[in-house]
């Protein structure tokens, strides 16, 4: 059933920050940050990740915020000052729907997968899972903070941000690096098992299934910098790259965070 989305603005240290939000009628089954990519919009999120669809299917609240600073066509995240805005939002969103769960799912696109990281990192009283999309990073964290489970996936031939890393500051670690430091951080040591899922699809796995000291990672092969399961027009392709649909990181991403609801 069809839910309205509706502009909203959230006062935060005296500015007013914008997002959209996916309203299903109470109470609401869980509540998702999406954020959207470098330079992007909270529209351009909605339409690249479809995740109104967990409100219209699951009950979801799903809020599209807005980044802080102006880039180009869009905006794009302050990892430090918009992990307070959108700790500030979790916050008020648990308080809307008093009986969702009380820890939110972190997620987003590119810079917005970073912003996802950064937030579950200095939340992880907030954030309940993290689903990272072509942007996965690791972040410093408080010692004796619980362990945050993480779903990320990526493709081989981003070109935007390397699988390999790359020479800049934001990206110089490897995508597996990153998930190996999210393991380590959350407590787990040693590699993942790795499993081949298909000719272009392979899962990395740190800690036991359904664990809340998970890491998983799904490496695509050919993929670019692109939202699994989503359907880019011509131009989007033509920069951006392939796009798997052999798997759905939107559904995904529910499935994972709501395996974790529970975690202690």
């Amino acid at each position: 059933m069809p839910v309205p989305v509706t502009n909203e603005t959230l006062v935060h240290q005296g500015q007013p920050r914008r997002y959209l939000l996916a309203r299903p009628e109470a109470p609401a089954t869980g509540i998702v940050l999406s954020m959207h990519g470098s330079t992007s919009t909270p529209e351009d999120q909605l339409r690249l990740s479809a995740m109104v669809r967990l409100a219209e299917e699951h009950g979801a609240a799903v809020a599209f915020p807005e980044g802080r600073l102006p880039g180009r066509r869009g905006f794009r995240w302050d990892l430090e000052g918009d992990a307070e805005f959108l700790a500030a939002l979790a916050t008020e969103l648990v308080t809307l729907y008093p009986d969702a769960p009380r820890r939110v799912c972190a997620s987003g696109m590119s810079g917005g997968a970073r912003m996802a990281c950064a937030l579950g990192a200095a939340r992880p009283d907030l954030v309940a899972a993290v689903g990272a999309v072509a942007g996965l990073r690791s972040f410093p964290r408080a010692p004796g903070s619980r362990p945050v489970p993480v779903l990320a996936f990526h493709g081989l031939a981003d070109r935007i941000n390397p699988y390999a890393g790359h020479s800049r500051a934001e990206w110089t670690a490897s995508v597996p690096e990153a998930a190996a430091a999210w393991a380590l951080a959350n407590g787990l040591a040693g590699g993942p098992v790795t499993d081949t899922l298909s000719r272009a699809v392979s899962r990395s796995r740190w800690g036991d299934a359904g664990a809340p000291d998970e890491v998983v990672l799904y490496t695509v092969a050919r993929a670019g910098h692109t939202w699994p399961g989503s359907r880019p027009n011509g131009l989007i392709r033509l920069f951006l790259g392939r796009t798997t649909r052999e798997l759905d990181a939107t559904g995904d991403i529910w499935t994972f965070f709501q395996s974790h609801l529970g975690d202690p």
